[in-house]
């Protein structure tokens, strides 16, 4: 067992040191197909985009973005979706946007991303 101070101390050194990975705009986000979603890992946590794949259809709808409370408001969602977004792109896939936080993104991007996505809720 560690002492409590001890673990607080680590867990702020941790958080510090997520937050100038994020300042220094090197935040390394994954793609993991098989658990179909973007994510990167924040210290002991870990952020995320989830979607699902319509192979047929070549369609690729963003459902869920969950970002940790304490990185919550620093761009962390942000970089989720825009790799979400490139990823399509790249696959040439439609886009169907079901998730609030990838609609805001979309809506503060709309003049960008005319055309390149396929469905977005009224």
């Amino acid at each position: 067992m560690f002492p409590v101070s001890q673990v607080l101390s680590r867990s702020r050194y941790l958080t510090r040191l997520a937050k100038a990975e994020m300042c220094s705009g090197v935040l390394q986000i994954g793609h993991d197909p098989t658990q179909a979603e973007f994510s990167v890992h924040l210290n002991e946590s870990k952020a995320f985009l989830s979607y699902r794949l319509d192979r047929k259809a070549r369609v690729l709808s963003l459902d869920h973005t969950e970002v940790p409370a304490v990185f919550q408001g620093k761009g962390v969602g942000k970089k989720l979706v825009e790799a979400a977004l490139q990823h399509a792109m790249q696959e040439d896939l439609k886009v169907k946007i079901y998730c609030d936080f990838a609609l805001k993104y979309y809506r503060d991007n709309e003049a960008q991303l005319a055309g390149k996505i396929e469905y977005v809720p009224e």
